[in-house]
């Protein structure tokens, strides 16, 4: 480049713009949870589009618990994503990240695409400072084992960790008992607790019972700059 701006990130890597585009914020949810067991209270989030979305979700429910957790499933019915929150009444909050053409702010700083598009502006709020928590090549730290605190808010993406399936005898009928195992962030306004919960139910009656830890990661990201 013989005149001009150049830019780059902490790592000296430089700012590509023909034919890219950024990931960043396309929404914010709030969601208020009521408290339920079982399977979870369903809480709708958008229509299954094709559009590439990438979901990451923290609550302020208690931290020291495997009782609450969020995952997210496809409703094949009307063909929507949708959260399934378990545990207690709490405010679950939902970040959307995914591409798009940015609005031209009234001043500031606009970059363009190849092709004269928008792609990024000084209030873009591009994903960054994305983590992987825990060892998938070691069983006592990944999956539905992992239980972590980091400082701050911190939101995860919903994932499956772990599975658990047994059955009842004790009223003479066999009653299969089945829960999933689902990443949890758990923020108390200072730390933020990184681990499992469960839909479903777990029964400590159970018999031939069988836990299954998938033995993944858990991606995590800092909120507190959206």
């Amino acid at each position: 480049m013989a005149f001009g701006a150049l830019l780059a990130d902490a790592s000296g890597v430089p700012f590509y713009i023909a034919d890219t585009m950024p990931l960043s914020l396309l929404e914010k949810k709030v969601l208020s949870v009521p408290a339920v067991t079982g399977n979870g209270s369903v809480q709708d989030l958008f229509a299954n589009d094709g559009a590439i979305r990438f979901v990451f979700v923290n609550s302020n429910a208690p931290q020291g618990s495997n009782e609450n957790c969020e995952a997210l499933q496809l409703n094949s019915t009307n063909n929507r994503w949708q959260l399934s929150c378990r545990g207690p009444a709490r405010t679950v909050n939902v970040f959307i990240f995914g591409y798009q053409f940015q609005p031209i702010p009234a001043w500031g700083i606009q970059i363009n695409d190849s092709q004269g598009r928008c792609i990024l502006t000084n209030e873009t709020k591009v994903l960054r400072d994305v983590q992987s928590i825990g060892d998938s090549t070691n069983v006592n730290n990944s999956g539905f084992v992992i239980n972590t605190t980091l400082s701050g808010q911190w939101a995860v993406a919903p994932v499956f960790t772990g599975y658990f399936a047994g059955v009842n005898n004790s009223s003479g009928q066999p009653i299969p008992i089945v829960a999933q195992y689902c990443s949890s962030a758990r923020f108390n306004g200072s730390t933020t607790q990184i681990t499992s919960g469960y839909l479903g139910n777990i029964d400590s009656n159970a018999s031939n019972a069988t836990l299954s830890n998938y033995r993944n990661r858990i991606t995590a990201i800092d909120v507190s700059r959206y």
